[in-house]
């Protein structure tokens, strides 16, 4: 089932089971690398999307993010770190 999922788009990549907290890890390591305040605002536009649609889900999406954009913009020390690490070219990449 996994396979198909896989072809679906569903997910990003396929895991042995013995490598799979490994890679759970990895992951856990390069979300813990982004801003606190984003992660927890990406992970609520998760949690409501699954109660949207598509087009009100991205909007919230949009919301959250501006939101974030707003506070950082405000506070120069956070908002240099975020500029710092949006122009490191050593950042882990997104696959989207």
């Amino acid at each position: 089932k996994a396979p198909q999922a896989h072809s679906w788009g569903l997910l990003d990549i396929l895991v042995h089971e013995e490598s799979s907290l490994e890679r759970a890890v990895k992951i856990a390591d390069s979300i813990g690398k982004n801003s606190p305040d984003m992660v927890v605002r990406y992970k609520k536009a998760i949690d409501e999307g699954g109660n949207m649609t598509l087009e009100q889900g991205l909007k919230r999406e949009r919301a959250l993010a501006m939101a974030h954009y707003i506070e950082i913009v405000q506070d120069n020390e956070t908002f240099n770190d975020a500029k710092d690490y949006i122009t490191d070219a050593n950042r882990p990449r997104s696959k989207l």
